[in-house]
């Protein structure tokens, strides 16, 4: 059995299928099970169907951008940069924190956020959707028990 990436199974998906490869071909079994896995990306047309390969591009190049905190957190994680960080809920519709959103508050402190107007980040599954958090320097990150090394401003989307 192969062990695909998910910018190789794409591309195995889509030789595949537009060889129109029959169920009686060799490796019928390992096709049926990587068009299960990735229905939902195969589903994907137009616009979402390309921001998904995008980011299926900045994956490969970069591979190490992305976190897996499924068991500490139900979340995957996207690195982008050292105080820039993308969650997304491994199963949305149990939450309300489909996707949260963590920025480095540097500069925003720099021009003026008084961050004793801003919340303290909450536990995991207790944001507000749309509502603006904060976590200090060197203050543990109650989503994934780690001390952040700037200062950081979150926000949690509710995609549903």
């Amino acid at each position: 059995m192969f062990k695909f990436t998910f910018c190789s199974a794409l591309f195995v998906i889509a030789t595949s299928m537009s060889a129109q490869t029959s169920d009686t071909d060799a490796g019928s079994g390992e096709l049926a099970q990587i068009r299960s896995e990735y229905a939902d990306v195969l589903a994907l047309q137009g616009t979402a169907k390309a921001e998904v390969l995008a980011i299926a591009h900045v994956l490969r190049a970069k591979p190490e951008v992305a976190i897996d905190k499924t068991k500490a957190a139900g979340e995957y994680c996207f690195k982008g940069s050292q105080g820039t960080m993308v969650h997304y809920a491994q199963q949305p519709e149990t939450t309300a924190e489909d996707v949260v959103y963590e920025f480095d508050a540097t500069q925003l402190l720099a021009a003026g956020l008084d961050a004793q107007r801003v919340p303290k980040l909450p536990a995991l599954g207790h944001m507000e959707p749309g509502k603006w958090y904060f976590l200090p320097t060197g203050v543990i990150d109650p989503h994934h028990q780690h001390v952040f090394a700037t200062p950081t401003v979150a926000i949690a989307v509710n995609v549903k």
